[in-house]
């Protein structure tokens, strides 16, 4: 009775999951193909890795570029801005405790 408890659990728990990751999914596509919200994005998670030190150099050079350029071009500088202030939010997080070891 347990087993057959525990993997009606599980299954309906995985169901829950994929529906919200359906939904999630559905509704962040849509950014992706708008210049302007690729553009917010890349802003945001930049101002996130302001906040902790850990800019990285390039990032807000691709977000200049990215508003001159127009289109495909533009949403992609966006996204490769907006990825490189993901990784150094990141790099902030696993050298918050570097030091040297002994």
């Amino acid at each position: 009775m347990k087993k057959i408890l525990l993997t009606l659990g599980v299954f309906v728990l995985s169901t829950q999951t994929n529906l919200f990751a359906m939904q999630y999914h559905t509704n962040t596509h849509n950014w992706n193909n708008n210049c302007e919200s690729a553009i917010s994005a890349a802003n945001f998670e930049n101002e996130k890795a302001k906040k902790v030190s850990f800019e990285w150099r390039d990032t807000r050079k691709l977000i200049k570029e990215a508003k001159k350029a127009g289109g495909d071009k533009c949403v992609e500088l966006a996204n490769k801005a907006k990825n490189q202030a993901i990784l150094a939010q990141q790099q902030a997080r696993d050298q918050a405790n570097a030091g040297p070891r002994f």
